[in-house]
């Protein structure tokens, strides 16, 4: 009697489209303007990120919020009748699948802003929970080898399995400097975990800053002036 085999799997890849919308230069801007791209957190969109984006991005800069390729809904607004839908960058149980999706929506979003009058060589990102440490983790691979002037990180976190030692620093991370904004009522990202990151990224980038502020998780009012220093200073 022959041996029944179970099933096989295989993984492939597929082309889906990338959703962004931008904030017009303003006249007598430079060709090659600095950018921000900006991403947005679990069960959110590019259309409510880029109003908040906005104040705390210097008119000079090319802005950009990218969508997340990977649709749920709003949690509560089922229960409520009115389901919205939302987007992430994905929650695979599969890790590499979510940086992946992630690596090739920035690398997309990258080629289309060279395309439009952004610089290639000052591009920031600031991300708000989910995509924070997936852009952590991309800082220290970028696409093309080209280093990120700037990474801010609001209410989120860093790399799981990262040490104080492991992985190493690149070149591309040494030329990066960090923001990172916590809050003090944050339930994903209390205090108490968030006291660790400092540790966990300077000795990856080349110019790392703590902000502490009150508030649960979302974007604190108070933190949009020192983000828009942040990025006049290293964007």
């Amino acid at each position: 009697m022959s041996e029944t085999l179970g099933p096989l799997e295989a993984t492939l890849s597929i082309q889906i489209p990338l959703r962004l919308i931008h904030r017009p230069l303003p006249p007598g801007v430079p060709r090659l303007a600095p950018v921000v791209l900006g991403l947005h957190g679990y069960a959110m969109d590019a259309d409510s990120l880029l109003p908040v984006l906005d104040r705390m991005v210097p008119e000079e800069f090319l802005l950009v919020a990218i969508q997340g390729p990977h649709s749920t809904t709003v949690p509560g607004s089922e229960t409520a009748g009115q389901p919205r839908l939302a987007f992430h960058w994905g929650v695979s149980p599969r890790p590499e699948d979510n940086r992946t999706a992630h690596r090739n929506a920035v690398t997309a979003a990258l080629a289309w802003i060279r395309e439009n009058g952004g610089d290639p060589l000052r591009v920031s990102l600031v991300g708000f929970s989910q995509p924070c440490s997936f852009n952590y983790r991309l800082a220290l691979d970028p696409p093309g080898g080209v280093p990120f002037r700037a990474l801010v990180a609001i209410c989120g976190g860093v790399p799981g399995k990262w040490t104080e030692e492991e992985p190493k620093a690149t070149e591309a991370s040494r030329a990066t400097a960090v923001l990172h904004v916590s809050t003090r009522e944050d339930p994903y990202y209390p205090l108490e975990k968030a006291a660790s990151f400092p540790s966990r990224l300077v000795g990856r980038f080349g110019h790392v800053e703590h902000r502490i502020h009150e508030g649960p998780h979302r974007i604190p009012t108070a933190a949009i002036p020192e983000i828009r220093e942040f990025l006049l200073e290293r964007g």
